[in-house]
């Protein structure tokens, strides 16, 4: 069987969601236990110009949930375009992002390779084919993302790994 457009979104955009939601609650616990407010971890950054914590995971859910949304012609939940205030807000983010993304099925993504995905970012109207739009634009934004909350935590010393990171593996 050939690899497919469903294969190449929603098994590793289920994977890296699962695992998100995982190092939230392992942040939320340092938090606790070290006696840090969630707002000094959610509203830091690793530069001045980049994005806050908040809006990394955000921005991860949004692509974890979108891309394979796009591909499928199936629009998410909706959600507000405002950064989550505690960690509990971020992480039912990153489920329902999760939620919604289990429930896409094979025959809804396999054949999208040169579907138009066409959206709006930052004002302006985008178009792609559906492989391009997966490979160039989706996914390296999603691990992006993923990435950069993953490292604002461990940089802050929230203790988790790569096979945080890396969350279930499916060995299928």
């Amino acid at each position: 069987m050939a690899f497919s457009m469903y294969d190449a979104s929603v098994p590793i955009c289920t994977q890296q969601l699962a695992a998100l939601a995982t190092i939230i609650d392992k942040a939320a616990a340092h938090c606790a236990a070290n006696k840090i407010e969630e707002s000094a971890l959610l509203n830091d950054r690793l530069y001045p110009d980049m994005f806050c914590l908040a809006r990394q995971i955000r921005q991860a859910a949004d692509f974890g949930r979108n891309t394979p949304g796009r591909l499928a012609g199936v629009a998410g939940p909706d959600f507000a375009a405002v950064d989550d205030t505690s960690f509990a807000q971020a992480k039912k983010r990153v489920e329902d992002s999760l939620a919604f993304v289990k429930t896409l099925t094979r025959a809804q993504i396999d054949g999208s390779e040169d579907k138009t995905i066409a959206w709006s970012a930052g004002g302006n109207d985008r178009k792609m084919r559906g492989a391009a739009y997966l490979q160039q634009f989706g996914l390296p934004n999603f691990f992006f993302f993923v990435t950069t909350a993953y490292d604002i935590l461990r940089h802050r010393g929230v203790p988790v790994g790569k096979r945080d990171f890396l969350g279930p593996i499916s060995m299928g």
